[in-house]
């Protein structure tokens, strides 16, 4: 089966029998997401993409932002693995609390980010986690998750 492709606040699966995995991060500029829908075509996954084309601004539509929000909320706390690719320079403020959070909730988390990415050495020194350096190794990092998942299953 092809993977599953659940888009910002369409419903979340549930206890489903594949894993769902959230792919948070970056929105800006090149959409590095299509690398992992290309590489994992054939797996069976779904993946949680809260990416979309306008974000609400919270000063201008604070309703409809706090959706975006609980949504992304919902989203990480039924994912099995939550995935980020980090942008550089400081941006990327929400998915640092999104990293926190998924942590917090046990969830695995694997994290990459771009060359001139601020702030990695306090992710790496809070977490204790491994940042990849490119979204190749990133999405190698995936991939051994998901074999193993495999196997344990």
């Amino acid at each position: 089966m092809p993977y599953e492709l659940v888009t910002s606040g369409e419903q979340i699966p549930q206890n489903s029998r594949y894993p769902n995995i959230f792919l948070g991060g970056n929105c800006k500029g090149r959409d590095w997401r299509l690398d992992f829908f290309r590489r994992f075509t054939d797996a069976d996954v779904t993946f949680i993409n809260p990416s979309r084309a306008d974000f609400p601004n919270p000063d201008i539509a604070p309703g409809e932002h706090a959706r975006q929000v609980a949504w992304e909320r919902q989203a990480l706390a039924a994912a099995d693995v939550a995935v980020f690719w980090l942008g550089e320079g400081l941006s990327n403020q929400a998915t640092r609390v999104e990293i926190g959070f998924a942590l917090g909730q046990g969830k695995t988390v694997l994290i990459g980010a771009e060359d001139g990415f601020l702030g990695g050495e306090h992710l790496t020194a809070f977490s204790g986690l491994v940042i990849s350096s490119s979204l190749e190794g990133l999405m190698n990092r995936f991939s051994s998750w998901y074999q193993q998942r495999l196997k344990a299953s």
